[in-house]
């Protein structure tokens, strides 16, 4: 259900709002909901890298609150110029950690 609010913008923005509203061909109240779902889902990905890299949540935990896959976490996270600490010799034990789960567990 949606719900009329009632926002103050500044004269200048709400300039900028129409203006797109007439290139895009939508009116104005479409094109500000468009901009706060955008200018929210940006939030929320940013909120949720900054909480993952803070140790506050676990990888997958941000992945869920930003709405994205681990694959488009990832790629995000890379995107605002993280390095990961994870290295070849990390994977290498995972792999042989992996290969022995899947030995025993054919047993």
């Amino acid at each position: 259900m949606e719900k009329a609010i009632g926002v103050r913008l500044p004269q200048k923005l709400l300039r900028q709002v129409e203006k797109l509203g007439a290139e895009e061909r939508e009116d104005r109240s479409t094109i500000i909901r468009k901009l706060l779902m955008l200018g929210y889902l940006e939030f929320m990905k940013k909120k949720a890298a900054e909480d993952y890299l803070a140790g506050k949540i676990t990888f997958s935990e941000a992945a869920r609150r930003a709405g994205l896959t681990l694959w488009e976490m990832q790629q995000y996270l890379i995107g605002k110029g993280f390095t990961s600490s994870y290295s070849i010799k990390d994977l290498e034990r995972e792999l042989k950690s992996m290969v022995l789960y899947s030995k025993n567990a054919k047993r």
